[in-house]
């Protein structure tokens, strides 16, 4: 059985897109996503008369070309690559959890289509309840990977959603002492032939940051050596992203760049017990055909 893995596409759609065509040419049986699905890129746009002025925490790639056409085409490609429109009045929590909800609900609208099972983990970036996240999975058929286990073809797919904190102050995270607390109660349903899904990486394995720091959970490395399923899946750390071994366990880090249209993850053998690295990045001329196929996704900004 062949799944593909991966992790914080922070809402581009044309990653999904990618992914459809992933399954296609592979065979894939089945898709986890480890956390960070929904959009995080708030952006402002200005009319310059001749030019639009484009204002966001996050890059813009290809910016002269994403920000050119009628104000509807600019929005459209924006929302295909994650950007969500910020209100006029400013961005509370509550505001960028009701655009998450609505764009977690196309995502899986998407997801569905492609009629393979589906495993998506909450990230840290994903502000929504758990009861929210599990009433918009449930509604389009999805598998919801919070601190749960589900059977594919006599393997558990068990996931985890916490995080050591983050400099940003985001959702799900604890201390590593409560971490590890909320940890016991999923550990029971690990073993051999476990899929572990986490969104936080272990101690040491693939969780460098960019400035050589190690941000990694102790307690995730712990259970992994403990033990030892045939894989571990996990993201959160863009810069890190690869495989290592941990005793007998395949891991990888498969987390995406999204603001680079930049689709990485891994397809992993469970049969085999093989793993295979996917890169692929989205054409321009595609985001122009994606953003013209999806135009009318700009009412829900």
């Amino acid at each position: 059985m062949k799944i593909f893995t991966t992790s914080d596409i922070h809402g581009n759609k044309a990653l999904i897109y990618l992914i459809r065509r992933i399954i296609e040419e592979e065979n894939v049986d089945a898709v986890i996503i480890a956390g960070d699905i929904t959009p995080k890129g708030f952006y402002r746009l200005f009319d310059n008369a001749l030019s639009y002025g484009f204002y966001s925490p996050f890059g813009l790639k290809n910016r002269e070309a994403v920000l050119n056409g009628t104000p509807e085409q600019v929005k459209a490609k924006l929302d295909i690559l994650g950007f969500v429109k910020a209100p006029h009045s400013g961005c509370d929590l509550s505001e960028l959890e009701s655009k998450q909800k609505e764009k977690l609900k196309q995502i899986c609208e998407l997801l569905k289509m492609m009629d393979i099972p589906m495993y998506l983990l909450i990230g840290n970036d994903d502000h929504l309840s758990d009861e929210d996240w599990g009433r918009i999975l449930d509604d389009y058929g999805m598998f919801n990977l919070n601190s749960r286990s589900h059977r594919l073809e006599g393997l558990n797919i068990t996931g985890f959603q916490y995080v050591l904190p983050t400099p940003w102050n985001t959702n799900n995270e604890l201390p590593e002492d409560e971490l590890a607390q909320k940890l016991r109660k999923v550990e029971g349903q690990v073993d051999k032939n476990t899929v572990l899904v986490t969104h936080g990486p272990p101690k040491g394995v693939l969780d460098r940051i960019t400035n050589g720091l190690r941000v990694g959970s102790v307690s995730i490395l712990d259970l992994v050596k403990a033990k030892q399923p045939i894989f571990h899946v996990f993201g959160h750390i863009h810069e890190a992203f690869g495989r290592a071994k941990i005793g007998n366990t395949i891991c990888c880090n498969t987390s995406c760049l999204w603001t680079d249209w930049l689709l990485r993850g891994h397809i992993i053998d469970t049969e085999k017990r093989s793993i295979k690295k996917i890169e692929e990045e989205v054409p321009l001329k595609e985001i122009d055909m994606l953003s013209f196929k999806n135009g009318d996704t700009n009412n829900v900004c």
